[in-house]
């Protein structure tokens, strides 16, 4: 039998790695599906050792997202609170000018990541006390008792 050779396909463009140990760190894991695609719109912009700054204004970021401009700044929020940016400059949006961001796991000006995303504890979900329990399982056995 004769080996197949498979085609091999080339991709045209420019393209962007994302680490696993970043996709699988509890900072990238907590965020929700919002702050992930906003995430890799920021990465989109991002253009090593040309233009490190990452411009991208709330409503652009809505628009390309498709979501609200409130939902898009609590995502910007969510990246900013579990370390993966850092605001580098404020928005004048009267001289319409957006916000500019820093990637912390990415090289920027000559200096190394501080990959801020790392200092990000899990933190617990609250456990609920015996009494509540106690409430809880009461209610259920009335409301069994009711269905009888």
């Amino acid at each position: 039998m004769g080996k197949s050779k498979a085609k091999a396909y080339k991709r045209e463009g420019n393209f962007f790695m994302f680490h696993h140990e970043i996709f699988e760190s509890d900072a990238f894991r907590s965020l929700d599906c919002t702050a992930r695609s906003l995430l890799f719109e920021l990465l989109r912009h991002y253009v090593p050792s040309s233009n490190e700054e990452v411009y991208l204004s709330v409503r652009n970021a809505a628009s390309r997202l498709r979501v609200n401009k409130d939902t898009a700044g609590k995502a910007f929020s969510k990246l900013s609170d579990r370390g993966f940016i850092v605001l580098i400059n404020h928005a004048l949006w009267q001289q319409r000018l957006s916000r500019i961001w820093r990637l912390t796991w990415q090289p920027f000006k000559g200096r190394e990541p501080t990959d801020d995303w790392r200092g990000y504890k899990k933190t617990e979900p609250k456990k609920r006390d015996s009494v509540s329990q106690r409430k809880g399982q009461t209610a259920l056995e009335e409301a069994a008792k009711v269905d009888q």
